[in-house]
């Protein structure tokens, strides 16, 4: 095809920085404003006194809970239980309920002003963590199990068994570009909110609810969004812009602090996880036994979806008779549990790929060759996996053998150890799954193609662009499907008054679900174009077909030339825009598809610092079919390097329900030293998804789901010590090794 893109269509606007990001705007009289976060993570607000922060310098309004006429509840998906700001009498959960907004003339007077608003609090009896909630027998707010056939029986029959105990801490999702945005009213007094997020169709909603402001009056709008990785579905500036605008009556802009962004954003679930394996003398799994315990933090968040994922994730891709896995989450002052880049299924991961090595190596086995013993090989096993297994492979095959294989052979040897140091290699597998359409939050999205009279094509969706690539998506599957250049389409993004409605961001759903949705409209509107052609020549013939320059008849002679058509059409006053949108049938309600991956890592380890360096990491998917090269390599490249921080360096530290790591300078992410020389990723083409576009599988999230596994057992390999604690640092290192 001509014209085809060589590279993603926003490289230069941020290579040159000229892409415009939620901060980078500003308006004439525009004031600024700030959140009074709470002293205190648990207490009930006896008064709130403005008078003093009023009369300070450049203050032009103080918003509090009395400004609020609507329900004053948001949620970060369907359950709205968290307040829009604690008002007097009400109570204050954690350190991220705010109290009141502060608009002023400059953002200095503006924080100045909320150190002079007077709190008076009592405070109530916090539980902090999930040893606490237990140890004062709190009941869980959540819990679930998974439960086959007979665990104590299958222990009985295993000739090795092994125990572990893991925590997996709280993570921040460290975008670049913090929570930010500005809003303002136009001539038509509808509040125009910009601001970036993934969800907007939801955060619509949310906003317009919990205020109590009619839909039509309130519009959001996504530029371009620095990263989001999860952390964008929650409640954020949005919520308060709106506020602000609709009560100052001024252009306003909020941008958190890096402080306030770590502090108060939802997190990555922290799980405390006791597990127990039991392999036959020929190396096959005969029981696992599971129970994890998590903090909730004060509402109800994303808790119960890592909660679910994360013991999926336990599972792996691999067969059990003998199954018990137990999950509880406990309401805490602990931070709001959100999405975060595999949504508790890395985790998951964690656990039972390296239980496997462990396991594998008392026995005296190959953990490879275990692995081979005991993973599924055919697609009916993952429905009968155990009683409402939520995993399917869509593919005609289920190659995870390999995926391996593939994995191995791209890794090479293992690298010889410097002097005084060893190195080793591990392997881990998963099954990252991916929104298909048919999930709850997930439920596809609807794509609008509009064709100008020069035969140009403008796409809209409501997905936002956060970096994954979804604008050259669209415009690589329009190309495709319309048979014209893709210097002939345009995408409009995430506008709630412009783009059609989409569902939210994430679950590695945007290129399957939009995908489809793109080619859906596609078909449509090339339906369209065929009955007006039809109607333009006073023909029956259902053979007339469109083409790029006009339309032909089942010959293949040319009827109409396209200008002579789009005259008609123009005369005429005919709309040719078409929307398209896939959603399975519902039987199919909440199932997701599965695709293998194998990841191996190598690792150098100095024995006597105890640090860890990771040499490489090779990652294999099962891609189906790439439609953008580019996009696809970042996403698994960059989902490595974040697996890398999570595994050995990042954790997120509360103490007493305040944060202790609130910048980057105390909660530590890679940079550009970390990364592995070899950092590769080989996709496998040709095993397509069923119901997929063109067979395209999701692979957002991905490059989470095993690297930390595959570190973790390069570790075990090199110096024989299995690390659970995360994050896997040097001191934790060398306390096991009985260094210090």
């Amino acid at each position: 095809m001509d014209n085809v893109m060589p590279y993603r269509s926003d490289i230069m606007d941020k290579v040159t920085g000229a892409a415009k990001y939620s901060e980078d705007f500003y308006m004439e009289n525009m004031v600024y404003a700030k959140i009074l976060w709470p002293s205190v993570p648990r207490a009930r607000v006896i008064k709130i006194d403005i008078s003093e922060a009023q009369r300070a310098p450049g203050v032009v309004r103080i918003v509090t809970r009395k400004d609020i006429t609507g329900s004053n509840l948001s949620g970060m998906y369907h359950i709205q239980d968290r307040p829009i700001l604690i008002g007097e009498g009400e109570e204050v959960r954690f350190s991220a309920d705010a109290l009141a907004l502060v608009a002023a003339e400059t953002e200095e007077e503006a924080e100045r002003a909320c150190k002079l608003i007077n709190v008076e609090y009592e405070e109530l009896h916090a539980i902090h963590t999930v040893e606490q909630a237990k140890a004062e027998n709190q009941p869980p707010c959540f819990e679930h199990e998974i439960k086959k056939g007979d665990v104590e029986a299958g222990f009985s029959k295993a000739a090795a068994v092994v125990e572990e105990e893991y925590t997996n801490p709280y993570a921040e999702h460290a975008y670049i570009e913090p929570e930010a945005g500005y809003a303002y009213i136009d001539n038509n007094g509808t509040i125009n909110v910009c601001y970036g997020t993934q969800d907007i169709t939801q955060n619509h909603r949310m906003a317009c609810k919990a205020l109590g402001y009619p839909y039509h009056k309130v519009r959001l709008h996504v530029p371009y969004v620095g990263g989001g990785f999860g952390g964008k579905h929650s409640m954020s500036v949005h919520v308060y812009l709106t506020l602000l605008a609709h009560v100052v009556r001024r252009p306003v802009r909020l941008v958190w602090t890096r402080e306030e962004s770590i502090s108060y954003s939802c997190k990555k679930q922290h799980m405390i996880t006791k597990a127990k394996m039991g392999l036959d003398a020929n190396g096959h799994i005969c029981a696992l036994q599971v129970l994890s315990e998590g903090s909730a933090g004060p509402y109800y968040g994303n808790y119960e979806g890592a909660l679910l994922s994360f013991m999926n994730g336990v599972c792996g891709p691999y067969r059990y008779n003998n199954l018990d896995i137990a999950g509880k989450m406990y309401y805490t002052t602990g931070s709001e549990i959100g999405s975060f880049r595999g949504v508790g299924t890395p985790d998951g991961t964690f656990v039972i790929e390296t239980l496997i090595d462990k396991a594998a190596r008392k026995l005296g086995m190959d953990p490879l060759t275990v692995r081979r013993r005991n993973w599924m090989q055919k697609k009916e096993e993952f429905a009968a996996q155990f009683k409402g297994a939520m995993s399917r492979n869509i593919s005609d095959d289920w190659i995870i053998a390999e995926t391996m294989e593939t994995a191995l052979k791209a890794a090479g040897p293992l690298p010889k150890a410097a002097a005084g140091k060893k190195v080793g290699r591990g392997i881990a597998n998963a099954m990252p799954a991916f929104a298909i359409g048919n999930s709850p939050l997930h439920k596809g999205s609807v794509a609008e193609l509009t064709m100008f009279f020069d035969g140009s094509l403008l796409v809209k969706l409501g997905f936002p662009e956060i970096g994954q690539g979804i604008t050259d998506v669209a415009v690589k599957l329009a190309a495709s499907a319309m048979g014209t250049d893709e210097a002939q389409i345009s995408v409009m993004l995430s506008d709630s008054h412009l783009t059609p409605k989409a569902g939210a961001l994430g679950f590695s759903q945007a290129t399957v679900t939009a995908g489809n949705a793109v080619l859906d409209a596609a078909e449509k509107l090339k339906r369209l174009l065929e009955d007006i052609a039809r109607e333009y020549l006073n023909s029956q013939d259902e053979a007339i077909y469109y083409k790029r320059d006009g339309f032909y008849n089942g010959d293949g002679i040319k009827l109409v030339d396209w200008n002579d058509f789009a005259d008609f059409c123009f005369n005429e006053v005919r709309s040719l825009t078409a929307q398209g949108c896939v959603v399975g049938p519902p039987e199919d309600n909440g199932l997701y598809g599965v695709t293998p991956i194998s990841t191996v890592a190598d690792v150098e380890i100095d024995e006597e610092s105890g640090e860890i360096k990771v040499l490489q990491v090779i990652s294999c998917h099962d891609i189906g079919k790439t439609i953008n090269y580019q996009s696809a390599r970042g996403q698994i490249l960059g989902g490595v390097i974040m697996s890398m921080g999570v595994t050995t360096m990042e954790e997120f530290i509360l103490n007493k329900g305040h944060a202790l790591t609130p910048s980057f300078a105390e909660y530590v992410i890679p940079t550009a030293m970390d990364v592995p020389e070899h950092n590769k990723v080989v996709f496998i083409e040709g095993n397509y998804g069923n119901g997929c576009p063109q067979g395209a599988k999701g692979v957002g999230e991905h490059g989470m789901y095993a690297t930390g596994s595959a570190i973790s057992n390069a570790i075990l390999d090199a110096v024989g010590v299995s690390m659970t604690q995360l994050p896997i640092t040097p001191e934790k290192l060398l306390r096991k090794l009985n260094r210090i």
